[in-house]
Order: C-alpha cells, then sequence, then structure tokens
C-alpha cells in the first residue's frame, strides 16, 4: 500500500498495520511490532478504526454481489 501511494505521490500522515491476535502494530521502515498494552486506549482506538474498516468493505462487497446477482437473473 506504501509503495502505491507513493508511486501515485501521495504522501500519507501516517501508515501502519496491525495484526490481528497478538495485536501488533507495524510501521514502515521499522523491523520490530510495537506492542502496545491491552489497556491502553490507542490500541482500542486503532482496532476500532480496523474493525470499522472490515465492516464497511464487506458491506460494499455483500452490496456489489447483490447487484450482480440481480444482473445476472435478468
Amino acid at each position: 500500500a506504501l509503495d502505491a501511494l507513493n508511486s501515485l505521490g501521495v504522501v500519507p500522515p501516517c501508515i501502519l498495520s496491525i495484526a490481528k491476535r497478538e495485536e501488533e502494530i507495524f510501521l514502515p521502515g521499522k523491523s520490530e511490532p510495537l506492542r502496545l498494552s491491552r489497556d491502553a486506549y490507542s490500541l482500542r482506538l486503532l482496532e476500532y478504526v480496523r474493525d470499522e474498516a472490515h465492516r464497511f468493505a464487506q458491506h460494499y462487497h455483500h452490496l456489489l454481489r447483490g447487484k450482480r446477482t440481480l444482473a445476472d437473473d435478468n
């Protein structure tokens, strides 16, 4: 994702990834993940943003599948 943004000339304010299960945070250019306390508000916020992004993407995917199914029926 970072390479794609760079190729478009977009300088993002911050890019990170959060791994499920261990809830490790990975930052570009860092070899070791950042580990926050399970009680940290910042970790809960990142988890919420991740989960909301997934919910939105799944909803959109189902919407597109539904439209495709309707088009196939005609």
